[in-house]
């Protein structure tokens, strides 16, 4: 908490408070008044006008507040007055001046402060006008300036006791000061010192020189009436007041003490204060008057403005207090109300919807013709006025005459000549919705006074906030009617009686009330539960009640009379004064939801079974920490470690340091796709021997937000025993092949070739077809070889940076035989671009011959396989499409695996070994690409390989 610092001038501001009188008087009705309408227009619980003095906050005024005082130390005002403008805080626990205060943590707990310096003559700060909410909450400009002009009303009122109590003393002073300097004073002072005779006239035997002042003649104009007699000068009505009361003073030889104007010489009444009494026995004459004029002009001005500011301030308490509910009959008294304090003919609450002006509300003399729900056009009527040139200097139009004014030209005075008018624009929402105007048949002698266009002003807030209030209930019942749930108060008494104070329509679809029935007792709701939720539903409540906590439930409730539905219900608590709990809340049908959850609770049991008997290990991780939130027995077992100390080894423990670029690859997937692997490393078990595994993971996330990764780690160890085996297999079983292979063509082509002697026919095509499978059979060794030694990263690659299109050319060259053997033709989708690739030539040639042979030996007869090319910054995609039958979706997942074949019965009509896509993906990953297979658009395969993108 941060104490109001001492201003520097306290001590002349201590002062100051102490002459204007105020701490000497208890609590007055004229701040009061202007306290009670505050606490109203703003709808704060708190309205209060403060003094700070010394070192204690006395509240002058207190709306909503019991205590009459607080330190100044932990004031909010202290700090205001600080200030030469408003000083708000919306929300007192996020400023650190006073998050920690007793009067925010406790009693009255303020979250809202907004307070105005209020300011003696002088200028000094001497205390605030201040609205206090528990809630935090901000201000509109609108607001700020009705904040603005409550204020200034409080300061008149306080700078009126100024200049009452300095008159006061000064004319008690001069009426003290001693005879000998009485010369020094009357010269000096404000006033008009006099001697006259108490004649008809008041022949003035002497009067002082300040008396120009007053009556704009010469001291010598009036003694011996040369010039002008001061009888002539007193007002007519006034005269006989005067006379009866000197007469009366004269009689009992008193002093006569008199307030009355005079005529000025400029044609102005002026009001004067004045103290006399009657002399007798004087050398000269039997009896002389002496006296003391003081001009109080000011003065009675300054008090007939706060009377008639007290007098507005009054009737708006008394409309926005009036007992009216309906809007109808609020706006409709207000205008009534309105109108004949104005003294005007017409009050009018119109609407104004482009250009169309239509009275909405109508108060009007019995002569006037003028109700509610007509329609004229705006610029026939006086309001088009306020929207015509700068809306800034025409939100207000005041006319006390309009027959001398520039608007009698105007069309509105054509149609509807007036003598008066007043209108102000009504803003709802931030726009213009209407004007609140008022207009009289006759011409007003005096202009509108500050206390009339106050009023109005603030007569036009606050129908402009009940006006909004209304829309925003209209909205709201009209959201209400249409949400799937039921929105809702629920109130017990400290009796135990319970009622809903309001719930939307749907409470009668929900518990077979309307909103009436449950407004009277909401007893009949709970017999509405299911009889095994009852019991918790109540304790709920109870609970809620006692710590004041949310209260939130899921249950069951009777539906159409037969069967139950699941119900979510929430709400907020609220103690009351009289000792009532209040909850504010939203009840929804959750009934799919509710089943659906049970359901989902027994399929997660189902899939904890098998989670715990899978005989893959599986293991879920937080993403950020890496520590184990689940993992099964299947995981463990191949480690040699119990649960309890495999969750605690972190990730390097059973890592071995040579998998770290692994690591960070499948860390980098998912990060990016939200995947990883699978891809294979070792795993260290407990006796610090290795085994193989299998990973690969996704990223999920939970419902808390919660980041996590869900792993399956599959101990491969046999999987490599017999793959270990099968290439040992291949590799003996390709090597062995290989030379009696070679032999066995050599003598095929020799005996073809009529080495032995020209053959038969049929011999002939016994050796010919001997000769093709023994060529078949050479090409399976070669791919069993080539992927051997791809696998094992043992095939050389000689990678140089190259143009593609020659590559591709070469190669399409290589096929043209095999092309025209199927009778397909091979063609380029548009012109080759000149893009720069890393290769081994003449692998690429042949991955890339893998994909177009088999396009080529798909392809119906008759059919082209087309090749494209398409570069992008980082990459280059070739593609070759065919017109065949495409690849059955049971097969894409086996596409690239060794010895896969769509068709694997020994009847197939097209021969393969199954290898060559195998050995196009392991060639282009070597050199840092791949190979990928899409559906063709309209029918066919389309194989691609991705190869990254050099730069020359």
């Amino acid at each position: 908490m941060k104490a109001p610092p001492i201003p520097e001038n306290e001590i002349a501001r201590q002062r100051a408070l102490d002459e204007t009188g105020l701490l000497n008087r208890e609590h007055e009705a004229r701040f009061d008044r202007i306290t009670r309408i505050a606490r109203q227009v703003f709808s704060v619980p708190i309205a209060l006008v403060s003094l700070i003095d010394q070192d204690r906050q006395l509240f002058k005024s207190r709306q909503g507040l019991d205590a009459k005082e607080t330190p100044r130390n932990i004031s909010f005002c202290g700090h205001a007055i600080l200030t030469h403008s408003l000083l708000i805080v919306e929300n007192a626990l996020e400023d650190a001046r006073f998050a920690d205060n007793p009067l925010v943590i406790g009693a009255p707990n303020i979250r809202f402060y907004a307070g105005i310096p209020l300011h003696t003559i002088s200028g000094h700060s001497i205390g605030t006008l201040c609205l206090i909410d528990t809630q935090p909450r901000t201000l509109s400009s609108e607001q700020i300036t009705m904040l603005g002009d409550l204020a200034a009303t409080v300061e008149e009122l306080i700078h009126a006791d100024e200049i009452s109590q300095k008159s006061c003393s000064a004319i008690e002073s001069e009426l003290m000061a001693n005879r000998d300097q009485i010369a020094s004073i009357i010269n000096n002072m404000p006033g008009v010192t006099y001697r006259c005779l108490p004649d008809e006239h008041w022949t003035m035997l002497y009067i002082s020189g300040q008396v120009d002042r007053v009556s704009g003649y010469l001291a010598d104009e009036l003694i011996g009436n040369k010039s002008v007699c001061y009888a002539d000068l007193i007002h007519p009505n006034d005269a006989p007041v005067l006379e009866n009361a000197v007469t009366r003073a004269m009689a009992d030889n008193t002093e006569w003490h008199i307030e009355y104007r005079i005529k000025h010489r400029d044609g102005t009444w002026r009001w004067v204060e004045e103290r006399g009494k009657c002399i007798h026995d004087e050398a000269h004459y039997p009896a002389i008057l002496e006296g003391f004029i003081v001009d109080v002009t000011r003065e009675r001005n300054t008090a007939s403005q706060l009377s008639k500011h007290h007098d507005a301030l009054a009737l708006l308490n008394d409309i926005a207090f009036s007992s009216h509910v309906a809007l109808d009959e609020k706006i409709n008294y207000a205008l009534k109300t309105a109108r004949h304090y104005l003294k005007m003919d017409l009050a009018i609450l119109s609407q104004i919807e482009g250009d169309i002006y239509t009275v909405r509300w109508a108060d009007a003399a019995p002569d006037n013709s003028v109700h509610a729900n007509q329609s004229f056009a705006l610029d026939h009527t006086w309001c088009h006025h306020i929207f015509s040139g700068d809306s800034e200097q025409t939100r207000e139009l005041f006319i006390a005459n309009a027959e001398s004014c520039e608007f009698k030209r105007h069309p509105c005075y054509q149609n509807n000549p007036l003598g008066a008018y007043a209108g102000i624009v009504i803003d709802i929402e931030g726009r213009a919705f209407g004007t609140l105007n008022f207009s009289a048949s006759n011409v007003r002698l005096e202009t509108y006074g500050d206390s009339e266009r106050l009023f109005v002003r603030l007569l036009a807030r606050w129908l402009s906030d009940i006006l909004a209030s209304s829309l925003n209930n209209e909205r709201l019942s009209k959201l209400t009617a249409q949400l799937p749930g039921v929105v809702y108060q629920f109130r017990r008494f400290a009796d135990g009686r319970t009622t809903f104070p309001f719930s939307s329509p749907q409470i009668q679809a929900l518990y077979g009330l309307t909103p009436e029935e449950a407004a009277a007792d909401a007893t009949p709701a709970f017999g509405k539960i299911h009889p095994d939720d009852l019991e918790a539903i109540s304790a709920s409540i109870e609970h809620s009640a006692d710590t004041l906590e949310n209260w939130q439930a899921t249950y069951r409730v009777q539906s159409n009379g037969h069967s139950y539905r699941w119900v979510l219900g929430q709400a907020k608590p609220e103690r009351l004064s009289d000792g009532s709990t209040l909850w504010h809340g939203y009840l929804r049908d959750v009934h799919e939801h509710e089943q659906a959850r049970l359901a989902m609770e027994s399929n997660e049991a189902r899939l904890r079974g098998l989670f715990e008997f899978s005989p893959i290990g599986i293991a879920l991780n937080d993403f950020e920490t890496g520590q184990f939130i689940d993992l099964n027995d299947a995981l463990i077992a191949p480690t040699g470690y119990t649960r309890d100390e495999f969750v605690s080894l972190s990730y390097w423990d059973v890592t071995p340091k040579e998998y770290l670029l692994d690591e960070k690859q499948a860390l980098l997937s998912l990060k990016t796709t939200g995947r990883y692997g699978p891809f294979e490393k070792e795993y260290i078990r407990k006796d610090g021997s290795r085994y193989p595994v299998r990973l690969q993971g996704m990223l999920s996330q939970e419902r808390n937000g919660q980041q996590v990764i869900w792993s399956l780690i599959e101990d491969i160890s046999e999987r490599r025993k017999l793959d270990k085996l099968k290439d040992q297999f291949i590799s003996t079983v390709s090597h062995e092949l290989r030379t009696p292979l070679t032999s066995i063509q050599g003598s095929l082509g020799l005996l073809r070739g009529g080495a032995v002697g020209a053959l038969p026919d049929k011999a002939q095509s016994l050796i010919n077809t001997a000769e093709r499978n023994s060529q078949r059979l050479t090409a399976l060794i070669n791919d069993l070889l080539d992927i051997e030694k791809l696998v094992a990263g043992k095939m050389p690659m000689n990678l140089s940076v190259q143009l593609l299109a020659p590559l591709l050319q070469e190669a399409i060259e290589a096929m043209h035989g095999y092309s025209e053997q199927h009778q397909v033709s091979v063609q380029l989708s548009g012109a080759l671009p000149t893009v720069w690739v890393n290769v081994d030539s003449p692998r690429f040639i042949q991955a890339f011959n893998n994909l177009l042979s088999n396009a080529i030996k798909f392809s119906p007869l008759g059919e082209t396989v087309d090749i494209g090319v398409n570069s992008y910054s980082n990459t280059v995609e070739i593609s070759v499409r065919d017109h065949g039958s495409g690849i059955d979706p049971e097969f894409r997942d086996h596409l690239f695996k060794r010895f896969s074949q769509a068709d694997g019965s020994d009847t197939r009509k097209l021969p393969g070994t199954g290898l060559g896509l195998a050995i196009s993906q392991e060639i282009c990953q070597q050199m840092g690409g791949d190979v990928g297979y899409r559906d063709a658009a309209g029918g066919g395969a389309n194989f691609f390989i991705l190869l990254p993108r050099e730069y020359q």
